[in-house]
């Protein structure tokens, strides 16, 4: 979401990054009514020239742009609060507090950053005593860096003074928390926990009540003393699995002391787990089904990860079960493993021959990717001889296409919605659209297969190229395949396309709901260390009434690891047949 990172006065970039919801909602201010004292071409311009001299850090001339447009429109409380912005980086505090204040009594967007704005704006005014109380709003409302306030110098006044230092410490959750003892570090997170949970997440105990969460805390609480760091932070997991959303997370990933996993790809297919590509220290194992870990067979192994990874829907586990699984150490913390430095598994291998394997862990490598693995590694399907069918290219990259001309298919991979590196997604989607009008092309396909997320709001213009082109938003001429990775931003790209265009899907169910509760946002538990994720937005992409716990493919194409190793690919195979068979009914 878009949300300014507002900053002390003492900081030139107040709002590093342009947001383009406010300024749809300035321009959009100019049919709305109101005293209009200029006329609208006139109003538009002052909007434009307002966002641009903020953008350049011109503040003085940015706080008079914005100041006639509140004067011919003063009922927008976006633009108020780029106003008080304005002004508080320019000097004016006093001047910005009015503004601020403004922002909020109209209802702004993200009222939590407007109050700490304004709390900001207040001690900038030497008002100590109003600042503490619009940050305690602040905070109240579900601001995020909470911690971070307390070292930010726009409140060095608070800090060093004496009246409020203590209630501000408070707030913040400031104090030395590194130099506590393990059991009491552990408490102390816990707490904060417990506190961030109430305090950020979006409807925080729709699915477990406030006492039954409380009680699961003070049970692992007390267990601290006689509970290892593994089982504790398992129990963290556990406790953030409780609250019911995929994105509301504790994952070993985030946990610093973690710095080994297992030098190996599992994938969970339709038709069991496998290792599809491992580093040369253990190539022996590439390309085998995995029928029991530590003695238990996989089922069991995966159901036990189950009940600690955060899911939306019961699909979850097959996006997660094997991320946890490379990581021995939650499987130490549940009790199964003595120790997290090695898996044993029974495998049965590419031969048919079934035998056990110890595979130890190696250090955490940052070009590993949890969709496509290492690009060094060893990787299964390779043993296949010939081209890899175009579904399973370059999926570490996050967006591109290709023109099929013997199928007159246009087919784009959509891996992940963010601006690449040298072209943003906005100016991919235009080159994209002209290609497919350049083209022969009768047909688009985009595969959301591996798209895990990212920013929801730059997907418009996938959406509005679509429906601007008939003759390819047709049933039969437009596809989306959807599978266990289609994730976050990447499943508001299905629901979107489900729902505003004429797509037929193709492939395997979402991991998540058309509607839900989801948005990464990283808390650290300051004395462990761990990040863990508390969402705290709310995704109608659907309709209000859709209840869906999952978005179905119209053509059902799971991917077995049978077809996966023959180079096959079950769902542009279904969309080749549909296109190939009789018309499809509209």
């Amino acid at each position: 979401m878009c949300e300014p990172t507002v900053q002390s006065v003492a900081i030139p970039t107040v709002f590093a990054r342009h947001c383009v919801v406010v300024g749809m909602m300035l321009l959009a201010a100019a049919v709305s009514g109101g005293s209009q004292q200029l006329a609208p071409p006139e109003y538009l311009r002052t909007v434009q020239e307002a966002q641009a001299r903020f953008s350049a850090g011109e503040w003085k001339a940015a706080s008079e742009a914005f100041g006639r447009a509140v004067a011919a429109n003063p009922h927008v409380a976006g633009s108020w609060f780029m106003l008080g912005l304005a002004r508080l980086n320019g000097g004016d505090a006093r001047g910005a507090v009015v503004a601020l204040k403004k922002s909020l009594e109209l209802g702004a967007d993200q009222p939590r950053r407007v109050a700490v704005a304004l709390a900001r704006a207040q001690a900038a005014a030497g008002d100590n005593a109003s600042a503490l109380e619009a940050l305690e709003r602040g905070i109240a409302l579900g601001y995020r860096e909470r911690r971070a306030l307390w070292e930010d110098a726009g409140f060095a006044m608070l800090r060093s003074d004496e009246r409020f230092r203590a209630r501000f410490e408070r707030l913040a959750a400031a104090g030395d928390v590194a130099r506590l003892p393990r059991e009491a570090g552990w408490r102390w997170d816990l707490n904060f926990l417990v506190e961030e949970v109430e305090r950020i997440r979006f409807n925080a105990f729709r699915k477990i009540s406030p006492t039954d969460f409380r009680s699961q805390v003070d049970q692992l609480a007390s267990a601290v003393p006689r509970l290892s760091d593994e089982a504790i932070t398992v129990g963290v997991m556990r406790l953030m699995r409780s609250l019911g959303d995929a994105h509301t997370n504790a994952s070993p990933e985030a946990v610093p002391k973690w710095t080994k996993t297992l030098p190996v790809h599992f994938q969970l297919f339709d038709d069991g787990l496998y290792i599809t590509a491992a580093d040369s220290a253990s190539a022996n194992v590439v390309g085998a089904e995995v029928l029991e870990v530590a003695g238990r067979p996989i089922k069991t192994v995966l159901t036990l990860l189950d009940s600690v990874t955060a899911d939306d829907n019961a699909r979850t586990n097959i996006r997660n079960g094997p991320r946890y699984l490379r990581y021995p150490q939650v499987l130490h913390g549940l009790g199964v493993l003595p120790n997290g430095e090695r898996l044993p598994v029974t495998i049965r291998d590419a031969n048919g021959g079934r035998r056990k394997v110890l595979l130890e862990t190696a250090p955490n490598d940052p070009a590993f990717n949890r969709i496509a693995a290492h690009p060094k590694w060893i990787h299964a399907i390779n043993a296949t001889p010939g081209k890899l069918p175009v579904g399973f290219r370059d999926r570490r990259t996050p967006y591109w296409f290709e023109y099929l001309p013997e199928t007159k298919l246009m087919y784009f991979q959509f891996n992940s919605v963010v601006n690449a590196q040298g072209e943003s997604l906005a100016n991919f989607m235009r080159r994209l659209f002209v290609a497919i009008d350049s083209t022969a092309a009768e047909a688009l396909v985009i595969d959301l297969r591996w798209n895990n997320g990212g920013n929801t709001l730059l997907l418009p213009p996938l959406i509005q190229g679509i429906v601007e082109r008939p003759r390819l938003n047709q049933r039969g001429k437009l596809f989306g395949i959807t599978g266990p990775y289609t994730f976050s931003a990447g499943m508001n790209a299905a629901t979107m396309l489900d729902r505003h265009t004429r797509v037929m899907l193709v492939g395997e169910p979402t991991v998540s709901s058309p509607n839900f509760v989801g948005e990464s946002n990283s808390v650290v538990l300051p004395w462990s260390g761990i990040s863990l994720s508390i969402s705290d937005y709310f995704w109608q992409t659907s309709w209000p009434t859709d209840y869906r716990t999952t978005l179905a493919p119209e053509l059902y194409a799971p991917l077995t690891f049978r077809a996966f190793l023959a180079k096959r690919d079950p769902a542009m195979e279904a969309i080749a047949a549909v296109r190939g068979g009789e018309p499809v009914v509209p």
